[in-house]
């Protein structure tokens, strides 16, 4: 795996060479390609006035996977959006997402109503899942994401409500800030002190969400701990904290709340990386000597590399994370979020995981990561990534695996 090709396959998609789907020839570069292409346009023989682009998204509708979804599911309203939705449209995601996050609200209001608690809890659920869809990708300009963000929220309470989960609301003071997070444990006798993860979330991810994925962890004897960290969720969309790149100094608060609680084991604490968080996990861990044990879906070496200029549909999102003015100011800010001075601090056990075709997160970049954590007892992870914005596209459906729970269990639980 080479740290720097002369000309990648995504830099040529990312300067108009090559279409996501096409083969390198001699025409995508430009050349001629017979007189009726004089009228389907000048570059490659696109036309830019039928090709939809996906604006207002940085990057246009070519290089914005997230915006569409999958006709390979067997949720009929997921199914409806598949077929109603304008791919790449933000308005058009919205609203079709909305629209069934409302019929499921409303099943689960007739529930209630009749004192059908279970019922109802199910539909709760489905309205907060499809809430969360509608608003994750939208950026702070946009005015859908505060009222679909708090749509969002009371879905999730009103399913709380319903139907209670083995999962512990909690506050934690996290770099002078009182944040709302989650905890969960497995089931085990009273006085058990178990082994805990803390879960780092990425850019689009949310504590509502991620907190209900870790049961994986929880079957495996681990605790868990989420919560909105600044640049994330509630903490930048209700206090307005933006996240800055020396992660630690989130982490180490989180681990100060484990060692006060009874049901942790202190000297058992590891930390998951969530897609960006794939920077944010090694970048605390390398600080952090009371992290044990370190994994990533998506490992990152710089985020102004491996994601910022990677993908640029992501960028104005980055910009809102780390309180940026705009993206010339965010690119600048971007030169500290990295790991190149402090991995070689890394000395617990790490898991770096990339996907070989990530069209989100650049797999050059967990590989970077590795040769830079000499210190460090680590493994790379190809089975990870972003594979299923392929998936949403049309793509392969591949087999996930659940290589990081189980890494995670022998490196915590043994």
């Amino acid at each position: 795996m080479s740290s720097d090709p002369i000309l990648t396959r995504r830099e040529m998609v990312k300067w108009g060479l090559l279409s996501t789907g096409a083969t390198l020839s001699a025409s995508a570069l430009g050349q001629n390609l017979g007189p009726g292409n004089a009228y389907v346009g000048d570059v490659g023989g696109r036309d830019h006035e039928k090709l939809y682009t996906g604006e207002p998204v940085v990057g246009g509708g070519q290089m914005e996977i997230r915006l569409n979804q999958s006709v390979h599911t067997d949720d009929p309203h997921a199914l409806e959006v598949a077929y109603r939705i304008e791919p790449f449209n933000p308005q058009s995601w919205y609203n079709e997402w909305r629209r069934v996050a409302d019929i499921n609200e409303e099943i689960a209001e007739g529930y209630a109503e009749q004192g059908l608690k279970m019922s109802a809890a199910e539909f709760y659920m489905r309205a907060f899942r499809f809430h969360r869809a509608s608003i994750v990708y939208q950026e702070d300009t946009d005015e859908t994401m505060m009222p679909g963000y708090m749509k969002m929220r009371e879905m999730y309470d009103k399913w709380w409500e319903m139907d209670p989960p083995p999962i512990e609301r909690i506050k934690v003071n996290v770099d002078g800030n009182e944040l709302d997070g989650f905890f969960r444990k497995p089931s085990g006798p009273e006085g058990t002190r178990y082994p805990t993860v803390i879960n780092y979330l990425g850019a689009d991810s949310m504590a509502e969400s991620t907190i209900l994925g870790m049961s994986a962890y929880a079957d495996r004897g681990m605790a868990a701990l989420v919560v909105d960290l600044p640049g994330q969720g509630a903490a930048k969309r209700i206090h307005h904290l933006w996240m800055k790149p020396d992660t630690e100094r989130y982490v180490s608060d989180l681990v100060d709340y484990l060692e006060t609680r009874d049901d942790v084991d202190p000297d058992r604490i590891g930390l998951r990386g969530q897609s960006m968080g794939g920077y944010s996990a090694p970048r605390a861990a390398a600080s952090e000597p009371r992290i044990k044990a370190v994994w990533m879906g998506a490992g990152s070496h710089d985020l102004l590399r491996d994601l910022f200029e990677y993908y640029p549909p992501i960028q104005d999102r980055v910009r809102w994370i780390i309180g940026a003015r705009d993206l010339a100011d965010a690119r600048r800010m971007l030169v500290d979020f990295t790991v190149a001075d402090v991995a070689h601090r890394i000395e617990c056990p790490m898991l770096i995981g990339y996907g070989p075709t990530d069209r989100i997160m650049d797999p050059e970049g967990a590989y970077r990561l590795y040769q830079a954590a000499v210190n460090s007892d680590r493994q790379m992870w190809a089975d990870a990534g972003h594979p299923h914005h392929d998936e949403k596209s049309g793509g392969p459906q591949d087999l996930r695996l659940p290589t990081d729970q189980d890494w995670a269990m022998r490196q915590l639980v043994g």
